[in-house]
């Protein structure tokens, strides 16, 4: 059903004509339109939510009373929108907020859904304190940095928890999801990249993270699917290979070209992507990098690129065992250089097409945000920030909480024992044994008092 904005867009078109013929000024028209509309939205909003509330009133479930009336106010991305509803008591006498209930609007939390995700979006490209000023910059109220931070936690648990429904549905039910896009070859690039850990000196944490894609066109890469974490390989690749999977059919796939920088991780692909043949293709810029790196001249390394270049790897290894015998001080260094070219060599020498993008995906994906502003990370707090980045550069829309069940586990069983009692007459528990292990005749489930009446609701002739 489509609606009918011409109204609207006949009272704006007033506003703005208001506002140009009163400043003559576009900045100022813009400014002022723009203050009124949303403050304008908020307080629509509001009394729409009452206007609703007094229609859920009127329907409201059998059995339910009034208690009071209560306010309550959700901070949206167009301000902030307070209103009034109805409390009540069910017909177990429980409190209920029954317009909170319909329109999904979780109890205790400031956020409407719509500003939730959009925090999450600020927050995953800016500093945690600069995407709350900027998103909320035309509300009154203050949202700190701290709210921010949590968001984007609750956001990343969502995506965990998501990952590993699919995970499990994978490897462990063996149901393979329905794909988006069929095709017979893939590339899946691998990598870590390192951010600070709070409180620690080092290293830090490694991300691993891996983006998977059909093809190059005209430089881009087509269908990209990127998935990351903090942990380790075996959950990494599991939840990796169940993304790829709901994004390219694995039931049409028949090769995958593997390409790493030769850590061990990085090239476990084949020990979880089933049927496909995987084909390891060393990232080249790896081998020149560690070539240059062990000379240190650059004009000694352009001989042996060359030769990497043109692929005669055992002319490049023996050039690496003469310089070596040549010059005892770079002995160390030729000789690691020639282990690392002959342990990889099978990668190195593998027929693959061109891929080498997870560098650059690693520094503007994840190092751009995790490392630029000079923060440092939790493990789960640097997870989460991963899985949100790497759900938005897939072209996913991130996932909002739902609203919680209004009761908990206990309330539920307590509530289903007065509803069994309120619609029976009676309500019956099990005995629970004691002593060793002593289990009562199926006679004494119950109290006797009950016992005929819940047996002839089973007889066949009443």
């Amino acid at each position: 059903m489509q609606h009918d904005t011409a109204p609207l867009k006949s009272a704006l078109v007033e506003l703005c004509l208001e506002r140009i013929t009163r400043f003559e000024d576009f900045e100022r028209a813009e400014t002022s339109a723009l203050e009124d509309v949303l403050k304008t939205l908020a307080s629509a909003l509001a009394e729409a939510l009452e206007i609703f509330d007094e229609h859920l009133f009127s329907d409201r479930p059998e059995g339910w009373r009034v208690k009071d009336l209560r306010p309550r106010s959700v901070l949206t991305e167009f301000g902030e929108v307070a209103f009034t509803r109805r409390v009540y008591t069910d017909e177990c006498g429980d409190r209920r907020t029954y317009l909170d209930e319909i329109v999904s609007l979780r109890p205790r939390k400031r956020l409407s859904p719509g500003a939730f995700r959009a925090l999450t979006l600020f927050g995953a490209e800016i500093p945690y304190g600069r995407a709350a000023r900027v998103l909320f910059r035309h509300c009154d109220q203050k949202v700190s940095a701290t709210t921010t931070m949590d968001t984007l936690r609750e956001t990343g648990d969502l995506l965990e928890a998501r990952a590993a429904r699919q995970r499990e549905d994978l490897f462990v039910k063996g149901l393979v999801p329905d794909a988006e896009r069929e095709c017979s070859e893939i590339r899946v690039e691998a990598d870590g990249v390192w951010v600070a850990r709070q409180g620690a000196k080092g290293r830090g944490i490694e991300i691993k993270a891996l983006v998977a894609y059909e093809d190059k066109r005209e430089g881009h890469r087509v269908g990209v699917v990127h998935h990351a974490l903090v942990g380790a390989p075996k959950r990494f690749w599991e939840e990796g290979v169940a993304r790829v999977a709901g994004r390219y059919s694995l039931l049409a796939l028949k090769r995958c070209y593997a390409g790493t920088d030769g850590a061990k991780w990085c090239g476990a692909l084949p020990d979880y992507l089933h049927g496909p043949a995987v084909v390891h293709k060393l990232d080249p810029w790896h081998v020149n990098r560690a070539i240059k790196a062990a000379c240190q001249d650059p004009r000694d390394a352009a001989p042996l690129l060359a030769l990497l270049r043109e692929g005669r790897i055992d002319e490049l290894l023996g050039e690496l065992r003469a310089r070596a015998a040549a010059d005892p001080k770079a002995e160390p260094r030729m000789r690691t250089l020639g282990a690392y070219i002959t342990a990889n060599r099978k990668a190195i020498e593998a027929d693959a097409p061109g891929m080498g993008t997870m560098e650059g995906t690693n520094a503007h994906l994840y190092a751009a945000r995790m490392k630029v502003w000079g923060g440092a990370w939790s493990a789960a707090g640097a997870s989460d920030m991963a899985r949100i980045r790497a759900a938005l550069s897939s072209g996913e829309t991130l996932p909002v909480p739902e609203r919680e069940h209004a009761f908990k586990d206990k309330d539920r069983t307590r509530r289903a024992a007065i509803l069994e009692k309120q619609h029976y007459g009676f309500g019956y528990e099990m005995v629970r044994s004691d002593g060793k292990g002593y289990e009562p005749p199926s006679g004494h489930l119950m109290p006797f008092s009950t016992r005929q009446q819940f047996l002839a609701m089973f007889n066949p002739l009443n």
